[in-house]
């Protein structure tokens, strides 16, 4: 029976995120927020619920520890592609493609300055203008909390995937700016963004306050009654 809910719910979860990623690289198609985000959230609750009923259902520990390491796999691919498709594919968040990708244009001084390589610039640049009243703050508030929440996910998934390798806040923050300056990187070259130091800044923050909060006493204790995790 549980062989048979877990290949429903992995093919539901193929099937929307398929859907997803097809409008995504669609060409002249910019997707709707809430479409990708309907698409991903309908799998991740299904595959969290039916996670945490396997494990409480399940007495044998080695048992436990596969149905965990499976479905917090599962919910980790899933989490990479959403960043692909938020970070590169064609959606509401990705309002900065201006411009065709093009060798004669990549360093041109047309693209070169939309990029940001000076920290907080962006920052400076978004308090100077909502002093001036030349930038909707909401737009500037939308801008910071989506770069802080996106890589949120990943103080969770470090230490509950990859605990044995990644063993301290350092390399924690080492991680995520490897993996957040390839993308800002991949994103100026490919012309699907622009290269934001401060995006950088954001991205790290918020997965390294995700990763400090899950290494809090109180955190700990719910992750392991939910998980069912060995003290």
């Amino acid at each position: 029976m549980r062989k048979f809910i877990n290949i429903l719910i992995i093919i539901i979860t193929i099937i929307l995120i398929g859907i997803d990623l097809v409008f995504a690289i669609m060409p002249n198609i910019r997707l709707k927020t809430i479409f990708t985000i309907g698409c991903f959230a309908i799998p991740t609750i299904l595959i969290s619920i039916t996670m945490i009923v396997q494990i409480k259902l399940e007495n044998n520990r080695e048992e436990k520890e596969k149905i965990r390491k499976f479905w917090l796999k599962t919910l980790f691919i899933m989490y990479c592609i959403l960043l692909i498709c938020i970070l590169f594919l064609n959606n509401e968040y990705r309002t900065n493609r201006t411009m065709q990708f093009s060798f004669d244009k990549l360093f041109s001084e047309e693209h070169l300055e939309i990029n940001n390589i000076v920290p907080f610039g962006t920052l400076s640049s978004y308090i100077d203008k909502m002093i001036n009243h030349r930038i909707n703050t909401n737009i500037v508030l939308v801008n910071v909390v989506v770069n802080l929440v996106l890589f949120a996910p990943m103080g969770f998934f470090v230490p509950m995937l990859f605990k044995e390798k990644i063993k301290n806040t350092k390399q924690v923050l080492l991680l995520i700016l490897g993996i957040t300056v390839s993308i800002e990187v991949l994103q100026f070259f490919t012309f699907s963004g622009t290269f934001d130091v401060d995006d950088i800044i954001l991205n790290t923050i918020g997965a390294v306050i995700i990763y400090l909060l899950m290494k809090t006493k109180t955190i700990k204790t719910i992750v392991n009654k939910v998980f069912d995790l060995s003290q």
